[in-house]
């Protein structure tokens, strides 16, 4: 291990591989620090939707990650009561096992040190210009010397406390999830499904297709819903319920136990910026509310904290803070409307009207896909106009 890095990065997932790349690529040293042996899974739901797509592309991986994937034509929306519609949208699935991995070597590839089995322990600033930051390894503590840090430790509270980023503790969604391999039916399924069901009370469920005919089937929670059920017994009765999820099971193979983590989502509980440091990807909640899509906006949050440092750093810390906090801060009202949105999907009434008039609808169908696809404006589910259009559009 070196001591001294240009930039010391805390999390090798999603949000600190893109940074990573992206500072080596441009000739800064980089110190990628995680306390997990690498590969290592993440509960999640696997799914790349178009923000992810143009991360990629930024990042130069696109073809890469298409290779190891399972494109998808699109999303099929299901209501509560069976009405559906498919929108279409630039995806894919790949697990995440596989991916982190992919863009941990395209980090060292492009030169960044990767150095696993460093818990993260703490901070101390030396003479504002140098970070000592301290890691826990194999019984005993070491430390590096940085000019810049950034945070990329996902939902844990601890490590975003001990970086003193912290605003809440609350993580606001959660998510629990499982591999099942059906050969049959992968035959057959093609899309990503979002389906809304009363077994998931105040969230949602999923089965996505993933390579070697491995679906990802799960159920996610908006807010705080998950605190007033059993997420277990939920996606057991949305596996049992669901006619889908049934089709899965009846002659799939479980190939992975029921895992399920905390979502710190829309831009809030945390600090994004505090001097040299900077904190990206779900650490500052950039998991996208209602969708609980996270994989896209954490490389993007990466880019973005590693092109303030590269376009600002002769100005200093508060320069790079400034810069990256106003980048971060421009994503914030969609990330507003996405959590207003969610209490409408707790109503199976609207959400029903929704899918039926997306289904039979050019104009509906344009307007959810790009909510989706973030190409138009997501605030037309918040406004009495917007449904008006929504229902009489066209009759």
């Amino acid at each position: 291990m070196r001591h001294v890095y240009d930039v010391i990065i805390i999390g090798a997932g999603p949000a600190g591989c893109a940074a990573a790349r992206t500072l080596a690529n441009a000739g800064f040293s980089v110190g990628l620090f995680d306390k997990a042996i690498f590969p290592r899974d993440k509960t999640c739901g696997d799914a790349l939707i178009p923000d992810a797509h143009q991360a990629l592309k930024k990042l130069g991986l696109i073809e890469r990650v298409t290779n190891i994937s399972c494109p998808a034509k699109g999303m099929r929306l299901i209501g509560f009561d069976g009405s559906n519609v498919l929108i279409r949208a630039d995806s894919a699935c790949v697990p995440r096992l596989k991916l982190d991995a992919l863009l941990l070597d395209s980090a060292m590839e492009a030169g960044s040190e990767f150095l696993p089995g460093h818990e993260f322990v703490g901070i101390s600033d030396e003479n504002e210009e140098n970070y000592q930051v301290a890691f826990y390894r194999s019984g005993n503590y070491v430390s590096a010397q940085t000019h810049w840090i950034l945070l990329a430790t996902g939902a844990n509270v601890r490590s975003i406390q001990h970086a003193g980023l912290l605003l809440g503790a609350e993580c606001h969604n959660f998510a629990t999830r499982q591999y099942v391999r059906n050969e049959r039916l992968a035959r057959d399924i093609h899309e990503l499904t979002f389906t809304f069901d009363h077994s998931a009370k105040g969230g949602y469920g999923w089965i996505f297709p993933g390579p070697d005919a491995i679906f990802n089937i799960g159920i996610g929670f908006f807010g705080s819903a998950h605190r007033h059920s059993n997420p277990r017994r939920s996606y057991e009765r949305f596996i049992t319920q669901l006619p889908l999820a049934q089709d899965l099971m009846r002659d799939g193979k479980i190939i992975s136990p029921l895992k399920g983590a905390p979502l710190r989502t829309g831009l809030s509980g945390t600090r994004f910026a505090r001097g040299g440091l900077l904190g990206i990807g779900e650490c500052i909640g950039a998991t996208f509310p209602l969708t609980g899509e996270g994989i896209g906006k954490a490389m993007e949050t990466g880019i973005l904290a590693a092109e303030a440092i590269m376009g600002q750093y002769h100005l200093g810390r508060t320069a790079v803070a400034q810069t990256y906090t106003r980048s971060i801060k421009a994503l914030q009202p969609k990330f507003e409307v996405y959590r207003k949105a969610e209490f409408l999907f707790n109503w199976p009434y609207l959400t029903n009207e929704l899918v039926r008039h997306a289904a039979r609808n050019e104009y509906t169908r344009r307007k959810v896909e790009g909510m989706f696809n973030e190409t138009g404006d997501p605030g037309f589910l918040l406004t009495l106009s917007g449904w008006m259009r929504i229902l009489f559009a066209n009759r």
